[in-house]
């Protein structure tokens, strides 16, 4: 089951900004012991392929090693979870919700130089 949700926490928390004014354009929360965090990672992997955008777009923070996710946010309650610009999407995302995020953060030039 994927929950998508559009985040109100990114405007209550202090971030440290990419070149574009954002966070991270996307963000990966995982733990060694969460099952499906690898399908997740997986799955980014090949949407992000198919918009010509390099792996190292995606920023891998473990919440158990309490790794700052560089935005202020807190970490989700349940993984996998990940942000997408400003979308927050938990559980194993089906591929088509997570090409719509990473197709609406195309569009709102989330990858433009600078703000991988």
């Amino acid at each position: 089951m994927t929950l998508r949700q559009e985040s109100a926490l990114s405007q209550t928390f202090k971030s440290i900004p990419t070149d574009c004014g954002r966070c991270a354009c996307i963000i990966l929360y995982t733990s060694e012991h969460c099952v499906l965090c690898d399908a997740a990672l997986e799955t980014l992997y090949s949407v992000i392929s198919d918009f010509g955008l390099p792996p190292e777009t995606i920023r891998i923070v473990d919440v158990d090693s309490d790794d700052d996710d560089g935005c202020g946010f807190p970490a989700p309650l349940g993984l996998p979870a990940m942000r997408v610009c400003e979308e927050f999407i938990t559980g194993l995302p089906d591929i088509d919700v997570a090409r719509g995020a990473v197709m609406h953060a195309v569009l709102r030039n989330c990858f433009s130089d600078g703000c991988s």
